[in-house]
């Protein structure tokens, strides 16, 4: 944990608003959580409250340092990449963003689907933005209309776009003007 911190006082000191806890896609923090990558028989296996403690325990760590509204997280509840997997998805983070909704933090960020393009099973992301109870942060294959229609329709408080950006580095202009976004190239 005491390198995540480390890592929270190096961005901090580096004029950075905030900190985000990557706990997705596969990586580290990801591979705790889910039951599919995650064989431990210790204190860090097993369970689901077991199973999140390491990622609560950086949430901690980092939350002392840069402080809980200085302290986002994103998740990917239906990722696949790196062949990450978990048998009950929705019922292991309802549980995640209750206990990281208690914690006071800036935001939970949520990649809605799989990037890996692979079909998903049904998952309710209004409860998970419930149980969180903060500033929730939709992500993953938005267009304007659609983030627009997340917010109003309250969704999400917030929307992120990281693909069109590396194609688009003028994206939010192109999208107040509702100019036509470049393609990626592969």
């Amino acid at each position: 944990m005491a390198t995540y911190a480390t890592a929270a006082q190096n961005a901090l000191a580096a004029e950075f608003d905030g900190v985000e806890i990557h706990g997705a896609n596969g990586y580290l923090i990801d591979q705790f959580l889910r039951d599919g990558a995650n064989n431990r028989t210790d204190d860090y296996g097993g369970s689901i409250e077991n199973r999140a403690r390491f990622l609560l325990a950086v949430v901690d760590a980092v939350a002392r340092v840069a402080q809980p509204e200085r302290t986002g997280v994103r998740i990917s509840p239906q990722v696949t990449a790196n062949d990450i997997r978990d048998s009950n998805p929705q019922v292991l983070f309802n549980y995640v963003a209750g206990k990281l909704g208690r914690r006071g933090l800036a935001y939970l960020h949520v990649i809605e689907g799989d990037t890996t393009g692979r079909p998903t099973a049904e998952f309710n992301y209004a409860a998970l933005r419930r149980v969180f109870g903060g500033l929730y942060i939709a992500n993953y294959d938005f267009d304007k209309e659609r983030a627009n229609a997340a917010i109003a329709e309250s969704r999400a408080d917030m929307v992120a776009f990281g693909n069109p950006f590396i194609a688009n580095p003028d994206l939010v202009v192109r999208l107040l003007l509702d100019a036509p976004l470049a393609a990626r190239k592969p």
